[in-house]
């Protein structure tokens, strides 16, 4: 990486959620650390970036390096907020987007007749809007049909009637031969100036619905993003920020504002990822290489199951159900509970916690903002977890009656307290996110026994030793500074591009496939990227995989690739390696059929200079602030103790029911249970119970 200015010592993680935005800053020569939580500001998020920047204490022209996640992708496509976006699709294949794999999901809506994917019910791209192109690229990528251009012309005409600014363009068969789609945005610029066009060149592979839908998005975010970014931008220089600015992207690695820029779609959940890649940096450094993580914020809890260190990878993800891009990913699942959620009883009488956020606007009840629904945060106040004078080191008084009356109006209908009420909801919240932590372990063939609970985001660690006894779990991990912890993976994360192509061939020697070559090019397209963005060539650290499925079927499946020249007799290697994954991952291989690659990926990283490690301290006075009453698991404990986490010495052992309380956490230590900090300055909460039985 090129060399840096000797004065802008301070590197800064900057994570925007939906309801708070968090900013982690390291001074690289002592390894200080300093946060700040901010309320973030919708529709203008640089107001809210600026303004915890402002409150660090640290002179911008100080700040070396900013890395950014955000939500503003991800928000206007939930609230259908976007550009309006006209798509071009080869004739006779416009309605794709709707079509999808014609699945529906399990739950509520299964039998319904009347039901209808999110996307058919709130289009991201109107119908009227997508046109149908005169050409056809056939499944071997030779042409079939010449590209119209008089039909692209022809479009770009009504476009311009419509009044849209943004274009998708996205062909049958493209992945293989990308000259159509080039053709016809050519022809859109040249009609539409100024207008935002995006193609499948982004990430040209197969599964021609993921493909569409991922190009339809970007497209759809793109100019929101880019316009936002731009603002970001403007708004620093004013301010006297003068270091380098990267981008959280959803393949786990950063990128500069201008290379990120030309795909924004792959910085729609920039933010979580930032906490993935934070849990794997720290698994690395403790030990800790198996570790589940969760990240419960504002609006919703994110989890992932980290093995052996590495960072979990897919190349599908689903902003909702009918909305699946294909893209590489790190694997993060994620429910609608968080610490503002709401509480609430559904049509057939039900108790229910999400997934509809009170948001930072106007917030739980008792923050005192005009919110008048309870909230999970409502709820944890009412119980004692949440201290109205110490939540967020005093900066948001909170209100104990108004969380009271939110609450009494649900618990009345029930015939409950309001203290049954926020009891239940508290435990219900955990089974939530228990059984979305299943989704991504368990129901994957995981032994949760060989896993710790990582729980970060500001409300993780006050839920996470309840989560940990539903799902067997013995030990929770909560990390320095949980509350920004996803800004401080952002701030660890290196610069990483993924390319790929879908060859569609069969894996075996005799198939005359050069396998090298076609990687190697890969490659050259990533070093070129990352070259633009100021890594050395020696520098990059290059992975490959292929995607492969048996002949017949639907789906792939992703296998990282050792690596070393690929001749014939690696080719043998790699395919007698597909059947030993299926015996693996399925518990069958079907070894006299063909094996088809229908993918190669190629991941290139370059490491961002290493920050020295912030210095563990224990700050001097009794660790015990107080006590009070705290209610957990239907019983009330009128004299449980509340500790400072910064004063408790290192090793030594507290005993629940306690909380242990930070500027921005509360950590929840249940009864029979402990919980002490280690050499490194992480707290670890010890299922006793647990870790009794595993024993015998």
């Amino acid at each position: 990486m090129a060399e840096k200015d000797q004065s802008q010592t301070w590197w800064l993680g900057i994570d925007v959620g939906g309801t708070f935005t968090d900013v982690i800053a390291r001074e690289i020569t002592t390894g200080e650390v300093r946060d700040r939580k901010v309320l973030t500001t919708r529709g203008e998020l640089e107001v809210g970036v600026l303004d915890a920047l402002g409150q660090l204490g640290v002179p911008l022209g100080q700040i070396g390096e900013i890395v950014h996640g955000h939500t503003a992708g991800i928000n206007a496509v939930l609230s259908r907020q976007g550009a309006k976006v006209a798509l071009l699709a080869t004739d006779g294949h416009r309605d794709l987007l709707d079509i999808g794999r014609m699945d529906r999901e399990f739950g509520a809506n299964f039998y319904d007749p009347t039901w209808l994917r999110p996307h058919q019910e709130r289009p991201v791209i109107q119908r009227r809007h997508r046109f149908g192109i005169r050409e056809r690229i056939g499944w071997d990528g030779e042409v079939v049909v010449p590209l119209d251009e008089q039909s692209v012309a022809e479009a770009a005409g009504a476009i311009r009637e419509a009044g849209i600014k943004s274009v998708a363009i996205c062909f049958l068969n493209s992945y293989l031969n990308i000259a159509h789609e080039r053709q016809a945005a050519e022809i859109v610029r040249r009609e539409l100036p100024g207008v935002y066009v995006q193609t499948s060149e982004i990430y040209p592979v197969t599964k021609e619905h993921e493909r569409t839908v991922t190009v339809g998005l970007d497209a759809y975010v793109g100019p929101l993003v880019t316009g936002y970014l731009s603002r970001l931008e403007d708004a620093l220089d004013d301010a006297g920020f003068g270091g380098t600015l990267w981008m959280m992207t959803m393949n786990g690695g950063v990128g500069s504002v201008a290379e990120t820029s030309k795909a924004p779609v792959f910085q729609l959940v920039s933010g979580p990822v930032g906490g993935v890649a934070g849990a794997v940096e720290l698994g690395r450094a403790s030990g800790d290489l198996n570790v589940l993580t969760m990240d419960m914020g504002g609006t919703s809890t994110d989890v992932a199951a980290i093995r052996d260190g590495q960072t979990p990878m897919t190349d599908v993800w689903a902003v909702e159900h009918g909305l699946t891009m294909s893209m590489p990913v790190v694997d993060v699942g994620s429910v609608g509970s968080g610490a503002g959620s709401i509480i609430h009883i559904d049509s057939l009488g039900t108790l229910r916690v999400g997934p509809e956020s009170a948001g930072s606007v106007p917030g739980p009840a008792c923050y005192g903002r005009g919110g008048e629904r309870p909230t999970l945060t409502d709820a944890c106040v009412v119980l004692g977890i949440l201290q109205p004078d110490l939540f967020a080191g005093g900066a948001i008084a909170l209100d104990v009656n108004k969380a009271q009356a939110a609450l009494k109006a649900v618990a009345d209908p029930l015939g409950l307290t309001v203290e049954d009420l926020a009891d239940g909801a508290y435990r219900l919240a955990c089974s939530d996110v228990a059984g979305s932590v299943r989704s991504i372990s368990t129901y994957r063939g995981l032994d949760l026994r060989d896993f710790a609970l990582l729980a970060f985001g500001s409300a993780g660690p006050m839920i996470a030793q309840q989560v940990a006894r539903e799902l067997g779990v013995g030990a929770v991990i909560v990390p320095n500074q949980p509350g920004e912890f996803s800004a401080f993976g952002l701030l660890t994360s290196d610069l990483r591009v993924t390319a790929a192509r879908s060859p569609m061939v069969v894996l075996a020697p005799d198939a005359a496939v050069d396998w090298e070559a076609m990687f190697t090019q890969l490659q050259d397209q990533v070093a070129a990227s990352l070259d633009s963005q100021g890594a050395a060539r020696a520098d990059i650290v290059f992975e490959r995989a292929m995607f492969v499925m048996y002949s017949g079927q639907t789906w792939d499946n992703r296998i990282a690739i050792e690596p070393g020249v690929i001749d014939n007799v690696r080719v043998k290697e790699l395919e007698l390696g597909v059947h030993d994954f299926y015996e693996q991952a399925y518990g069958f291989s079907a070894r006299e059929l063909p094996v088809i690659v229908t993918t190669i990926e190629v991941t290139g990283s370059a490491s961002r200079a290493a920050s020295r490690s912030s210095t563990v301290h224990v700050q001097e006075g009794n660790p015990v602030i107080r006590r009070g009453a705290l209610r957990l698991d239907s019983v009330t404990h009128p004299d449980a103790a509340m500790y400072a986490r910064d004063r408790l010495p290192i090793g030594e052992k507290v005993h629940g029911p306690a909380l242990i309380v930070e500027g921005y956490a509360t950590t929840v230590v249940h009864a029979g249970a402990s919980a002490y900090r280690d050499d490194a300055g992480y707290l670890r909460v010890l299922n006793d119970e647990i870790s009794e039985r595993e024993d015998r």
